[in-house]
């Protein structure tokens, strides 16, 4: 048996949509086999239980009409994919496809049903939405954490598994350190996920709470938003600094993603303070600074 950690969630995608071969619709629904372990149904939507384990939490209103206007008239042009469980049909992908089918008030909607295994609900799931950009920023952190912990891939292996790079990933992930309020703004759109990174430089949750409000209330610029989060702004007196160092420390967090302090004393010496939130994180920003030798 592969190994889960070899795996690559594309091409388990592709195997699970590959193209199928046309069959006819017998009384009881049941449209034939396709090939072995497999069959192609028409299902009644409302009957087709969700992916206990999909990622995608929020379904935006507005979209879903059109492409149920887009099913009415033109038919479902791909079908989903179902599993049998006990007797009924577990939805493995295509979500949206059957949340459309009953807003357009269809009777059926083509499904293929496959074995697929409890650990490939997720993966799969997962898959799908990232190769439509359905996720929002927080659903696809989540998803990747559930990843990281459900297969006990190291971030590096979960960046070859989505096809995305470690720094994206690693990226996302940090947004779970965000309080629960800005969490649910980024998931909402109401900021995005570069206020969300620069609000991450601030020191507690009570402070990004408190930006991702402004944010919202003064319509700021992520690049605003970097000046909010400076580390000095909570000195109410703060110490006049050389524009010089301030300028060097703006530029390594850009570069590294992260709070930089740069502090230097009248000798002309000093140190160069790197916050980290994990031990990922430590590596990501350690593979930075060697890269650039």
């Amino acid at each position: 048996m592969v190994s889960a950690k070899k795996r690559g969630l594309g091409k388990g995608l592709d195997a699970l949509l590959a193209a199928q071969p046309k069959a006819q619709a017998s009384p009881d629904g049941a449209a034939g086999n396709g090939v072995e372990g497999e069959q192609i149904l028409q299902l009644d939507p409302r009957a087709i239980r969700p992916n206990p384990k999909q990622p995608r939490t929020t379904f935006a209103e507005e979209p879903l009409v059109e492409l149920a206007e887009s099913i009415r008239r033109n038919g479902v042009q791909e079908p989903v994919v179902v599993r049998n469980v006990g007797g009924t049909y577990e939805l493995v992908t295509g979500e949206r496809r059957v949340r459309a089918c009953v807003m357009a008030d269809l009777d059926s909607v083509p499904a293929i049903c496959r074995d697929v295994s409890d650990e490939d609900m997720l993966r799969l799931g997962v898959i799908e939405n990232i190769q439509r950009e359905d996720l929002n920023a927080i659903e696809l952190a989540n998803a990747y954490q559930q990843l990281i912990r459900e297969f006990e891939w190291t971030q590096e292996e979960l960046a070859e598994q989505v096809g995305k790079k470690r720094v994206t990933v690693t990226n996302t992930l940090r947004l779970l350190n965000l309080p629960a309020e800005v969490q649910r703004c980024v998931a909402e759109q109401e900021i995005t996920m570069g206020h969300a990174r620069a609000l991450l430089a601030l020191a507690t949750p009570e402070a990004q709470s408190r930006g991702c409000r402004r944010i919202i209330e003064q319509g700021l610029s992520v690049r605003q938003t970097e000046k909010l989060a400076s580390p000095n702004r909570d000195n109410p007196k703060p110490v006049p600094k050389d524009p010089n160092l301030v300028s060097l420390e703006d530029e390594l967090r850009r570069n590294l993603g992260t709070r930089v302090t740069v502090r230097s004393n009248a000798k002309n010496r000093g140190k160069i303070e790197i916050d980290f939130y994990n031990l990922d994180d430590l590596e990501r920003i350690l593979d930075l600074l060697r890269s650039t030798h």
